[in-house]
């Protein structure tokens, strides 16, 4: 292992940056945690210092932090989105908090070996990770100005064993934040490998691999749920879309020509609805949430598309008459445009049955096939 990985925490810095978003979400809600407790703390210090429980001297100074812990904690809070993109930031301003505290306690008590040093230094090192530059360098500073604290104020005794409890508090949490957070990296790695299993096992179970368009399951478990939650307002159409003589460009041009019909079929309905697919894995999500039109391949040269939030028939024609226009004019070596019949079902208030749609539609392709092919019927 070389330094720059050690550095890292015994990674390079591309398997380091690529788990950060799970470093910095970590790093927000262990300062989130850890600043509750030190509020419990400080109110509960302050309230046994005004029943006179504890010394009464320390009640400014547990005042004082108690004010700061609920300072930080309200950002935390109040900003998630924002504290978590600069976890860092807000880590190190509860590490210094705690620092500060940790300095007045141990002043404030001049006749006793401190006692919140050891437990912040520990706490400190197994709960945040940065790397092992700037971290070091943060509880080496907390150390030595602890240390000179108390040789300002505590006999020399006393002052000899806060610094050994600090020299030696601070290498076992050094020595233990590395080994701790090497290993949560790498949870955090194998995390993001199964993340993606799981994510291409979800595109792979929605997407035609050669059409681009959803899966016949995928697409009616859409649409099914797509009619159960419909608005009033929503007009929405069914379409089935059928390859004419798809079977003689197979026989006359080979089934590779057949693939790149098909494959060109899934790109121009894609285009005409106007979707971008972007990350696939979330794509059946948004759609269904964001009120979007979408298709999917039933198998063979057939194909579905479910229109919604359409003025109107005329705006859904529209569409289909551009699908078909676009087909016609394909180009594909020696192939010279590719007809289409459609059939389409317009979805009333009432069709709940994404099955008895279908039907619909399928009668109304059915027709298009029968009174001439390369056209669009309205069931």
């Amino acid at each position: 292992m070389n330094w720059k990985n050690f550095f890292y925490y015994g990674f390079d810095k591309e398997q380091y940056d690529g788990v950060r978003d799970l470093k910095d979400q970590t790093n927000r809600i262990h300062t989130e945690i850890i600043a509750t407790m030190f509020l419990v703390m400080m109110a509960g210090f302050y309230s046994l210092s005004v029943f006179g429980i504890v010394s009464y001297s320390h009640r400014s100074v547990y005042l004082i932090f108690l004010v700061a812990a609920i300072a930080l904690l309200v950002l935390l809070f109040a900003a998630r989105k924002f504290t978590t993109r600069h976890s860092t930031f807000f880590m190190y301003a509860l590490i210094f908090t705690l620092m500060g505290f940790s300095v007045s306690s141990s002043r404030a008590d001049t006749f006793q070996v401190a006692v919140a040093f050891p437990v912040f230094v520990a706490l400190i090192g197994v709960s945040f990770f940065d790397n092992m530059i700037r971290f070091p360098l943060v509880l080496t500073f907390y150390c030595i100005f602890f240390t000179y604290s108390s040789y300002q104020v505590k006999p020399p005794s006393l002052a000899r064993a806060d610094f050994i409890d600090a020299l030696v508090f601070t290498g076992v949490a050094l020595f233990f934040h590395y080994r701790f957070q090497h290993g949560r990296i790498e949870q955090f790695m194998q995390y993001h490998k199964n993340l993606k299993i799981q994510r291409d096992l979800v595109v792979t179970s929605s997407f035609d691999a050669l059409s681009g368009l959803l899966i016949r399951a995928r697409f009616f478990s859409m649409a099914d749920t797509v009619l159960r939650g419909r608005s009033d307002n929503e007009y929405m159409a069914l379409c089935v879309l059928d390859m004419d003589s798809f079977k003689q460009i197979n026989d006359r041009f080979g089934h590779q020509m057949g693939d790149k019909a098909i494959q060109t079929a899934g790109e121009v309905i894609w285009e005409t609805l106007g979707e971008e697919i972007g990350d696939k894995w979330s794509f059946c999500e948004r759609v269904v949430a964001e009120g979007r039109s979408f298709a999917g391949r039933l198998g063979g040269d057939e194909f579905v598309i479910l229109f919604r939030n359409h003025k109107n028939w005329n705006t859904v024609h529209a569409q289909l008459q551009r699908i078909l226009e676009t087909l016609n004019a394909v180009e594909l070596g020696e192939l010279h445009g590719i007809q289409a019949s459609f059939g389409v079902a317009e979805i009333s208030q009432a069709d709940r049955d994404v099955d008895a749609i279908y039907s619909r539609a399928d009668a109304a392709l059915y027709r298009a096939k029968e009174s001439g092919k390369n056209q669009i019927v309205r069931g």
